[in-house]
């Protein structure tokens, strides 16, 4: 089954846009109205067949999430888009990409690219990254504010994966789901966080 975002890489591939001109930025935009409703969202990830159990390291997705211990949280991400860095036995550790900026989202994966893992054809097939190597390096400091521990009895969905040629059509899409605070803010805390350091 080919998921929504396959289908919005594989059309902006056939008429041949790139992300980095305007025009595909335009594009885009008009391509991702129908996925700014969540039960849009919810219908593409009932039909996937992954569960939580399934996250591969590497690798994005999208999912809905109900914190532990909300109340005491400024905000949180109940649509989070994640890189998995590593499994534990009751969850995951990943980077949530929606804690950046645009701007910085699309710079930061840039970034990771020097880890990605070639498959078939040189085409990416993962990103090998992990903590360590995020923490020790001065370049990819961007990871700071997304580092999230998801625990798996709060994962309230199943998994959409985003496969490697969808991943820049899945970094611009404005599907977060920030409870507690509006994305200026949470971006703009972000931002300063990554100054910091």
């Amino acid at each position: 089954m080919t998921s929504k975002l396959t289908e919005l890489a594989q059309e902006r591939k056939a008429e041949g846009h790139k992300m980095s001109s305007r025009e595909a930025y335009q594009w885009l935009l008009t391509k991702i109205s129908a996925l700014r409703n969540p039960s849009v969202i919810a219908r593409t990830i009932q039909d996937e067949e992954l569960r939580p159990g399934r996250f591969k390291l590497g690798q994005l997705y999208y999912f809905y999430y109900d914190p532990k211990g909300k109340d005491d949280l400024p905000y949180y991400d109940r649509f989070p888009l994640v890189l998995t860095l590593e499994k534990y036995q009751d969850g995951f550790l990943e980077l949530n990409l929606h804690y950046l900026p645009i701007k910085y989202r699309v710079a930061f994966i840039g970034k990771l690219m020097q880890y990605a893992v070639p498959g078939k054809d040189d085409e990416i097939k993962r990103l090998r990254v992990t903590y360590d190597i995020l923490v020790a390096s001065k370049r990819l400091r961007e990871f700071r504010p997304c580092i999230k521990r998801y625990l798996t009895p709060h994962i309230k969905s199943k998994l959409l994966a985003v496969q490697p040629d969808e991943w820049d059509t899945a970094i611009m899409l404005p599907v977060h789901q920030f409870k507690g605070a509006k994305p200026e803010t949470v971006w703009k805390d972000s931002v300063e966080e990554i100054k910091r350091t």
